[in-house]
């Protein structure tokens, strides 16, 4: 099998190349993975002894908390159905044989990402929470001993001399790129995940949204899902691609109002209208 290479970017703290160093990432054997099972077994038997809970208890403790219950398990269900419908109805189409607009299209499609937000904030607590978990600890445990197990420098050597080691240099940019390539080969990511959402994937069809699946007008400028034009970070624009509100009001760059109101002191006016008073002058009598 032919070794993959990858070129890493060393970058410094304010994002200037120092280096650029060759890896490869050789998917794990069956050594490897029986080793990286112990390791993770090892790392669940800490896990408890320190007392982290279980799924199972951390579930029963959500709902004893309402923090998830049955009810927003039901209201999950519904929103994968509702988005499950959009699908059909977005590439079937109604089932009456009438003929939809590009616009109706578009409007499922923008109703479907809706949906997959609001999905997204209903179960992100929930995810946050389960990452915390004996289960979820020994998992990671035993990814991270894998990546330091299957990650090469060029020359054949091991980047890593053990787990420790890339624990301890988990954020740098080798380690980012090596996890992100191992986990593309053991878990089959799509790396165009985003992309290949079928509301995306129709969005695309018709040229409705840019190469970052941004949504865009007839001019290919970008918009929001009301079709007001946005600037790269979101922000509100208008045809001069000056920043405004959602009305169309002028802001300035940090978002606060363009003072185009006129006011007049009238106070000042005031004191500058009355007759200012004079002092008498004293006259001494000569004796």
């Amino acid at each position: 099998m032919l070794k993959e290479f990858i070129t890493v970017k060393m970058r410094d703290e304010n994002e200037k190349v120092l280096e650029e160093i060759k890896i490869f990432v050789k998917k794990p054997t069956n050594n490897i993975l029986s080793a990286s099972d112990k390791y993770k077994a090892k790392v669940w038997n800490e896990c408890l002894s320190d007392g982290i809970l279980t799924k199972m208890e951390l579930s029963r403790l959500m709902e004893k908390r309402n923090i998830w219950n049955k009810d927003m398990e039901n209201e999950q269900d519904d929103i994968l159905k509702e988005i499950a419908d959009l699908e059909k109805d977005l590439y079937l189409g109604s089932g009456d044989g009438k003929k939809k607009t590009v616009k109706q299209g578009q409007d499922t499609a923008i109703e479907i990402r809706k949906q997959r937000m609001k999905l997204r904030d209903l179960i992100a607590q929930k995810i946050m929470l389960e990452e915390n978990t004996a289960e979820s600890i020994a998992e990671n445990g035993k990814f991270d001993y894998l990546v330091s197990e299957c990650t090469f420098h060029e020359d054949g050597e091991r980047v890593y001399q053990s787990v420790e080691e890339y624990n301890n240099r988990d954020t740098d940019d080798i380690s980012t790129t090596a996890a992100t390539e191992l986990a593309r080969m053991l878990y089959n990511i799509d790396k165009d995940f985003e992309k290949n959402l079928p509301e995306n994937k129709w969005l695309e069809k018709f040229e409705l949204v840019d190469s970052d699946l941004h949504i865009v007008n007839k001019e290919k400028q970008k918009v929001d899902i009301n079709g007001l034009r946005v600037d790269d970070e979101g922000n509100y624009i208008n045809d001069d691609k000056k920043r405004v509100d959602k009305e169309g009001n002028l802001l300035e760059e940090d978002g606060t109002y363009v003072l185009l109101a006129e006011y007049e002191d009238r106070n000042r006016e005031e004191v500058d209208k009355k007759p200012k008073r004079t002092r008498k002058k004293t006259v001494v009598a000569e004796s």
